[in-house]
């Protein structure tokens, strides 16, 4: 091979190893931000619970646009918790019925289980 192939070699491999390494960082320092969503189930007047499920939808909608990114949605209230494994519908948290009361002490065990945390509760 002459020296001008591999300069041209040199400098194209170069350059894909740039842009991976720049894709790499803006992966990392750009991603979507990232959390463990806590819904307080407890008793709930129904047009109250509306407003959990608009506010569970925008986050879905966001979530579905990669705007960010929901790892899991845990359900809680006194009588204990529930974990979904699949992040569900804003139709399928609209169709949840309430029950039971607010448990501050599983707010902060559960906040202290999971680094990021945002929690929707009734108003």
């Amino acid at each position: 091979m002459n020296k001008l192939n591999r300069y041209l070699l040199i400098i194209l491999g170069l350059g894909w190893l740039s842009f991976l390494i720049v894709g790499i960082l803006f992966n990392q320092f750009f991603a979507a931000p990232d959390f463990v969503l806590l819904i307080d189930r407890s008793y709930c007047p129904p047009q109250q619970w509306q407003q959990v499920v608009q506010k569970y939808s925008n986050l879905h909608q966001q979530h579905q646009q990669n705007l960010l990114q929901i790892k899991s949605v845990i359900l809680f209230n006194d009588l204990g918790q529930e974990v979904l494994t699949n992040i569900p519908t804003p139709d399928k948290i609209g169709d949840l019925d309430t029950y039971g009361r607010s448990n501050p002490e599983k707010e902060t065990e559960l906040r202290k289980a999971y680094d990021q945390v945002k929690v929707i509760r009734c108003p």
